[in-house]
């Protein structure tokens, strides 16, 4: 079997950026189903053991009532924000991608070894 050789010259920085910031949103979608079913399986027990949450949530410091529409807007502020921080994280990560290419052009690139399929 032959070794091919091949080098890394560099890598598309906006190819990087989608790259990350589909990975990033479907991990925050993911999240976000998950904090969902939890938030529901704690309510369900709360108020199985006869807890009310509206007055559980203020004594923890969670009171949202402050904002126009209460917890449904906090809600929207938190969805609203992950999106923003993956779109955040993902420009970090492009920055990232550019200093690596920056690497790159200084050591002449990056070797790649695929075998051969002969």
């Amino acid at each position: 079997m032959a070794v091919e050789r091949k080098t890394l010259k560099s890598v598309s920085e906006f190819s990087i950026f989608k790259y990350l910031l589909v990975f990033y949103l479907i991990f925050f979608v993911i999240a976000l189903i998950v904090s969902g079913i939890i938030f529901l399986v704690t309510w369900l027990g709360f108020s199985a053991a006869g807890v009310s949450l509206n007055e559980l949530l203020p004594s923890l410091g969670l009171d949202m009532s402050w904002l126009p529409g209460g917890n449904a807007a906090g809600i929207a502020l938190m969805i609203i924000g992950g999106l923003i921080g993956s779109v955040v994280i993902a420009a970090i990560g492009t920055l990232a991608m550019w200093i690596v290419n920056i690497v790159l052009k200084i050591s002449g690139g990056i070797e790649l070894r695929f075998l051969g399929t002969k």
